[in-house]
Formats: structure tokens, C-alpha cells, sequence
């Protein structure tokens, strides 16, 4: 595997004193700060989400976070794809700021620059570290850890560290893991088709673990918790090219064992049905997609690339049978997770520390199911963007509801006002900010819009091409990689989509999107912008009539479409509290209202 001069086998032991060394003295004022858990889930789009708790299949985190906690309506993600939006959860800064630009690469951005400063030395864990917190994470970190780095390699900051290791992540089963627990690693094969193996429980028995060790502390702790689920399992790739781009629609993720009654039909061994649970049915998934008004849909006011990639779905090709045991599988992954939250909480409230815990509740980006005929993520359509965002803890009321927009750029500087951590450097500043006293009773926030963005991603060959240590990956990993450039990212034979930047806006004149894609085929600079979409959220929910065309000749829209050109320009160049100050900014259009 590689080697890197700050991950080199010989310097395991020595980051172990390190971070012994660098835990705080425990002080009065440390160990009355809150717990601080974070549950980060996989591709769960907020429709999804809200089919499950409405049909009551989530009942752990309809009692433990939403009847006792708080939800934000409006939460999204600033790069909706899982790398480079995780990256942006331990930094707090957006993915042109905090240099993880993309999946295929992933965690390489920061590991195989051997002159770079890597930031992941002061990320969110070592922030709260250095607070006195006891540290652990249980699940995915970012997308190559594992591959472009030694199994071996624990990242700093984390006093217990259970990783899921890359190429296997999104296995449910044969995954392999770094458990890391007093300065020891051990690799960990989950090996066979075994239900004690199935990865989302496995994960739930860690974070147990890691709560157990946390009560034997005299401090608090920072645990965060990242299920695959409801990811699609890399079993699932399909590389089938005469299924072109509806490839997608064939992947799936196995549910546990004790949940495949609910989807027998597609489960091609015999199943036990004898628990509660299989006498009610999940619901229907196509009812539920084809009364979108998006639903099939091709858009063609938008990116040329949006017509030419994707196709409707069609009854012959098989395509609705396809996508519903893709939404009913997926459906029924998450029923693992929400009994995770009900283990880790319920542990929690029996030892008496559930009510200084402040609990998280979010996934990464969510997902299309055939609206606009897209299937994966990875675009600033709404779908794709709009995540939960649930939470619970001291001073956080309980059954509430906020209008207010939030990223997941505030999810760091969350957790650090909880923790009394703060940016290491000055150029690890939050772009985010705190939802703390929001949270706790504040005032609304002042944000009125953000940027969306993603980069070119990089392909197998590239990377072959840029890194000689690539050729050192096993074919597995290869594979892997090409899968995700290929079937992931949306296209079998290059990747799917152009460079993209947007702004999406609430202010007095209502909710905007604007979005810009360029031509640039390198993600340097300066950006050339070659189609630009204007979506009116209020009336247009869907997304279904790109505006630009129309602005010519309507003087409204021709301000609010130049209006959001200048502020989407000062996003491209922000950084810090200058973020914020974008994003806080009122609008001419909205002046005038």
C-alpha cells in the first residue's frame, strides 16, 4: 500500500502518545460541557424520510428526536455528494475551501500531497480533543480511506476510532474495519452472509462500546455515528451498457436480516417471517414517486447533459419494477438505523447522560428516484439537496419546528459552541455558524442564501496517470473506483455531469435557485460559465421550468437573475465570517418588495 511521510507505519506508536498527550487536564468546567453525538446517515432524501415517519416506521427517532427535539425545515447540504459533504461536517468550510473537491479521489486530496499540510490534523476531532472531550467515530469516514491510505491509518483526534475500510464500505456484509482502542489497531474481516454481521448492527455494537468506555471518563465525550444505510451496496453496480444510464435504477441495498420480510420478492433466499414486523407492508413506492409532478420527466430547458444522459423510465425495459424494489430496499435499510438511534439513546437515558447529549440527526445529500428521469445525487435540485436535520439536547425544545435555512457547513461550529472548541488556525475558520442559540430560543437566523457547488471529478485514468502509487491499488479497488466514476456518478463510460455552482435563495422577493454550469474541463479556474438555470421555488417546486430564457424580456426576473450572478461571484471567493456576510446580504429584488 502506499507509504506518506505523516502516515508511515513507524509513526502509529508515536500518534499514540501524541494523542494521549494532547487530552486536556479534566477540569469542572470541562466535564459539565454536554455530550455531543452526531448520527450521519447515507443518500436519505428528506421525501424518503418523511414517508417513513409518517407511516410510523421510525418510531425511535419520531420519539427521541422529533417529539423531544427540534427540526429544521429548510437543512441542505453545500455539495450534495458524500466525500466532499463529510469533509465539509469536520471542517465546517465549503468544499472550495476546505480542498476535498470530489468522490473518486476523495480523502487523496488531503493524503497524497506529501508537501501539503493536511487539515484533517485539525479537524472537528481534534478541535474537541483539545476541549477535553473524549473522542470515537463508528461507520464511512471519506471516500478512499483505506485505499489511498495504509488499513493501519487512524486519523487524529480520535481517542476510539471504528472505521469502515475502502473498497468494502458499501458492503453490507464482508466489509473489513480499523478499530482503533488504546493506541491498538486491529483490522477486523466481517466475513459471510452471518446476521450478526450485518454492518449497520455492527456499528450500533460499537458505538455501545464506545459509550460504555466514555462513562468511565471524567469528561464528556464526541462520538460520531455513520451508517451506510440507505446507500446502495457496491454488489449492486450494474455494468450492463445496453441499460445506459437506467443502470442506476438497479441497485439496492440489502436490509437486515430481521427486516427482509418486507421485502421478500426481492431476496432470493427464504426469509423469516415470524416477527411483528412482517405483518405490516412498507409503502408504496411507485404511488409515492409518480404523484411528483417531476417524476420521469426529462428537463428540457436544463443542462444539455440532463437530456442526453438520463431516459424515461418505460414498463418494457423493466424499469418501475427496477426503481421499486431500488425505493422499497432502501426504505427498508433504514429501519436498521432507527433501531440504532432507539440502542444508542434508550443507553443513554438509562445511564442518566441522555439529557446533557446534544444529538444530530442528518445524512450527507439526498436522492432522486426518477424525478426529472435522474436516479443517485450529485445535482442542486432539491432532491438532491434538501437533507433532515434533527435536534436534541439540553435547552432544545422539544416538538418544535424552524423555518430557518441551515447547511451542513453550521454543523461544525455547532458542535464546537457546544464543546467550547474553536478553528485551530486561521484558515480553518467555520464558514458556517452556530445553530446553538437558535436552537436554544434565539432568533431566527439571518441567512438568506448559500452556494451549492460541485467539481469535476476525476477518473480512474486521470488518477492512474497523476499518482504512481495508484498501479500499488488491488483490482478490487480499480474496480471500485471506475464503478464509482462510471454507475455512481451517472455514466457508464465518463462521468456525468460538468463543474457546477449555485445559489439558492429565501429572501422578501420568495425562494430562488440559480445555477451556473461551466465548461471548464480542469477545476482551475477562472470558471466559464456555459448554461445557466433560474428556478422559482415558490410556484415551481419541482424545478421544472428553467426562468433564464423568460428573463430577457421580464424586468423582474432580469434583476433577480444579475442580482443572484453578482452574490453567486462573491460566494465563489468567500471564506469565514465573509460567508456569512453573503449569505446574510438583502437583495435589491428584495428591497423593492
Amino acid at each position: 500500500m502506499f507509504s506518506h511521510r505523516r502516515i508511515a507505519p513507524a509513526a502509529f506508536a508515536l500518534a499514540g502518545l501524541f494523542a494521549l498527550c494532547a487530552v486536556a487536564p479534566v477540569s469542572a468546567a470541562t466535564a459539565a460541557k454536554p455530550n455531543v453525538l452526531t448520527i450521519m446517515v447515507d443518500d436519505l432524501d428528506e421525501d424518503m424520510f418523511d414517508l417513513l415517519l409518517e407511516n410510523g416506521w421510525l418510531p425511535n427517532i419520531e420519539h427521541y428526536l422529533l417529539e423531544q427535539g427540534t427540526r429544521f425545515d429548510n437543512s441542505f447540504v453545500s455539495d450534495p455528494v458524500c466525500c466532499p459533504s463529510r469533509t465539509t461536517y469536520i471542517t465546517g468550510q465549503y468544499v472550495k475551501n476546505h480542498g476535498v473537491l470530489g468522490v473518486t479521489k476523495g480523502v487523496a486530496y488531503w493524503y497524497w500531497d506529501e508537501e501539503a499540510d493536511n487539515p484533517e490534523n485539525r479537524a472537528m476531532a481534534v478541535q474537541m480533543q483539545r476541549a477535553g472531550y473524549f473522542t470515537g467515530h463508528a461507520g464511512k469516514y471519506l471516500n478512499g480511506y483505506g485505499m489511498y491510505s495504509p488499513a493501519e491509518y487512524t486519523p487524529d483526534g480520535y481517542d476510539q476510532w471504528y472505521g469502515l475500510l475502502d473498497p468494502t464500505t458499501y458492503d453490507m456484509y464482508d466489509y473489513r474495519m480499523n478499530v482503533t482502542r488504546d493506541g491498538n489497531t486491529e483490522i477486523v474481516q466481517y466475513q459471510g452472509y452471518d446476521a450478526a454481521h450485518y454492518q449497520t448492527d455492527v456499528l450500533r455494537d460499537r458505538a455501545l462500546d464506545f459509550l460504555a468506555a466514555a462513562d468511565q471518563q471524567l469528561r464528556p465525550f464526541f462520538l460520531t455515528v455513520t451508517p451506510v444505510a440507505p446507500h446502495i451496496e457496491t454488489i449492486s453496480f450494474s455494468s450492463d451498457e445496453a441499460l445506459g444510464y437506467k443502470a442506476l435504477f438497479r441497485e439496492y441495498i440489502r436490509p437486515a436480516p430481521r427486516h427482509e420480510c418486507l421485502v421478500s420478492d426481492y431476496v432470493d433466499h427464504e426469509v423469516d417471517a415470524s416477527s411483528e414486523v412482517c405483518l405490516r407492508e412498507l409503502p408504496d413506492s411507485l404511488a409515492f414517486l409518480e404523484a411528483k409532478p417531476a417524476f420521469n420527466v426529462l428537463g428540457y430547458d436544463k443542462h444539455p447533459r440532463l437530456t442526453e444522459l438520463p431516459q424515461t423510465l418505460t414498463e418494457a425495459d423493466g424499469d418501475f419494477v427496477a426503481l421499486e424494489r431500488q425505493h422499497q430496499m432502501r426504505m427498508a435499510s433504514m429501519l436498521a438505523v432507527d433501531d440504532l438511534v432507539g440502542s444508542l439513546l434508550s443507553q443513554l437515558e438509562a445511564d442518566g447522560r441522555l439529557d446533557n447529549t446534544v444529538v444530530l440527526f442528518t445524512s450527507d445529500n439526498g436522492y432522486f428516484h426518477g424525478e426529472h428521469a435522474l436516479d443517485s445525487k450529485l445535482l442542486a435540485y432539491e432532491e438532491s439537496i434538501r437533507v433532515p436535520l434533527l435536534v436534541r439536547g439540553p435547552g432544545i425544545a422539544g416538538g418544535a419546528r424552524l423555518p430557518d435555512v441551515v447547511i451542513n457547513n453550521d454543523l461544525a461550529p455547532t458542535i464546537a459552541d457546544y464543546g467550547d472548541a474553536h478553528p485551530i488556525r486561521p484558515g480553518d475558520a467555520y464558514d458556517g455558524r452556530s445553530l446553538r442559540a437558535r436552537l436554544e430560543g434565539g432568533r431566527r437566523l439571518a441567512r438568506r442564501q448559500f452556494m451549492t457547488e460541485h467539481f469535476i471529478e476525476a477518473t480512474a485514468q486521470e488518477l492512474a496517470a497523476e499518482y504512481p502509487q495508484f498501479e500499488e491499488l488491488t483490482d478490487e479497488a480499480i474496480e471500485y473506483i471506475e464503478n464509482l466514476a462510471g454507475i455512481e456518478l451517472g455514466s457508464l463510460t465518463d462521468l456525468a455531469y460538468p463543474a457546477f455552482k449555485a445559489l439558492r435563495r429565501t429572501d422578501a422577493s420568495g425562494s430562488w435557485l440559480y445555477l451556473q454550469w461551466y465548461a471548464n474541463e480542469t477545476n482551475d479556474g477562472p470558471w466559464v460559465v456555459d448554461f445557466e438555470e433560474l428556478y422559482q421555488l415558490d410556484s415551481d417546486v419541482d424545478q421544472l421550468v428553467n426562468l433564464v430564457p423568460n428573463a430577457e424580456n421580464d424586468e423582474s426576473l432580469q434583476a433577480q437573475l444579475v442580482s443572484m450572478r453578482q452574490d453567486l461571484d462573491a460566494m465563489k471567493e468567500c471564506a469565514g465570517e465573509n460567508c456569512q456576510r453573503i449569505e446574510d446580504r438583502v437583495s435589491p429584488v428584495a428591497l423593492r418588495r
